[in-house]
């Protein structure tokens, strides 16, 4: 009996010390947190208009962030500057017309056009006002700025270069263009060794000097009766040029002459991004592409039923934005995502560009809310 009953003890006592350390594995330690989702806003902010029914207000803008504030422009037209920490307004400027591109910051100032065609350059910190200039069209893409000059592209297919600090207009370039109607914005112009190159409406890329604007060359890219718009940011990668088109395969250029090298299977809605020695590409298909200094495909993953419009590096992951309204983060190497979020409208997309700035991401969806992760 003696047996018997020690026996039933000691496993009375083994099973209580299994459950016991079941019970303990399933305890968390105190202070230790869940892991926090990648895409997790800090804060959001709703900038939509008001609207009668059935007329849609369509946020085509993107924010642009330096030093711990963010600058954004309001379908009402005005110009917001917000803590980038809490979203408090740190300063407003009402101007009376829509913005459909992203500010940029030249020395201590925030410069942005607006679709009336008017270029403003305001103190970053105050918002004061240092100069503004008529273009005489709207200003649909970012401003660029190289060795003290201010290149923007207009919507009446002209290039024009300023001096960045008070606004003096040096040179312009007006192309004519025979098409009334074109797709999406205009090509945002790139600047390399003193030249600048821009894609335009007619199909057609072209290279000026930055400090006269001569005309240096010109190539026709893309062929069609209409909507041939060479609208993706030219791309600098492997001694080329890089240019795309919705209606037409990205094209490879020689920089020198404008020569045509080669024509890849691939269409885009926005430019490539270069990333650790590699060309990524966005698809008008859904897809990411990553290309070696070769051109040639490395990965490819789909990622959407509809086309990329944005892409970023952010926390050492790849950030797709797509037309569907989602952002998509995947591993570098495109082997695969690791998470998805939702601007959550069956409306929403984003037609604007993601921004980062270190550990923070900024969109703005067409629906006008502005999204802030940190």
């Amino acid at each position: 009996m003696t047996k018997n009953f020690t026996q039933v003890v000691l496993s009375l006592c083994f099973v209580s010390l299994i459950g016991l350390l079941g019970g303990c594995g399933s305890l968390k330690p105190e202070g230790v947190k869940p892991k926090r989702k990648l895409f997790s806003p800090a804060w959001i902010k709703n900038l939509d208009v008001p609207y009668n029914t059935g007329n849609l207000p369509i946020g085509l803008q993107s924010p642009a962030i330096h030093k711990g504030i963010l600058y954004v422009g309001h379908n009402i037209g005005t110009m917001k500057a917000f803590d980038l920490t809490n979203g408090r307004k740190v300063w407003f400027e009402e101007e009376g017309q829509p913005y459909h591109s992203a500010p940029i910051i030249h020395e201590e100032m925030v410069i942005y056009g607006n679709i009336e065609g008017r270029l403003y350059a305001r103190k970053r910190l105050s918002g004061e006002l240092v100069y503004n200039v008529d273009l005489g069209a709207a200003i649909e893409s970012q401003p660029v700025v190289h060795n003290g000059r201010l290149l923007v592209h207009t919507r009446n297919h002209k290039v024009v270069c300023l001096d960045a600090l008070t606004g003096k207009i040096l040179w312009a370039y007006k192309r004519s263009v025979p098409f009334l109607t074109t797709l999406q914005r205009v090509s945002r112009p790139a600047v390399k060794d003193n030249k600048v190159y821009v894609g335009f409406a007619d199909g057609f890329v072209a290279a000026f000097s930055l400090q006269e604007g001569v005309l240096l060359w010109e190539s026709k890219v893309v062929d069609g009766n209409k909507f041939i718009d060479v609208d993706s940011h030219p791309t600098f990668f492997s001694g080329k040029i890089i240019v795309g088109s919705q209606s037409g395969p990205l094209t490879v250029l020689n920089p020198t002459g404008g020569l045509i090298e080669r024509r890849l299977k691939y269409f885009v809605a926005r430019a490539p991004l270069i990333v650790n020695n590699y060309l990524l590409i966005g698809t008008s298909e859904g897809e990411l592409v990553r290309l070696d200094s070769n051109f040639e495909e490395v990965a490819k993953i789909k990622i959407s039923d509809t086309g990329i419009s944005s892409m970023a590096i952010w926390k050492n992951k790849v950030v797709a934005a797509t037309i569907s309204g989602e952002l998509v983060a995947l591993e570098p190497d495109l082997s695969g995502e690791t998470e998805r979020f939702s601007f959550g409208h069956s409306s929403s997309s984003l037609f604007g560009k993601l921004m980062v700035s270190g550990e923070t991401l900024a969109a703005y969806s067409s629906r006008n809310r502005l999204y802030v992760f940190h």
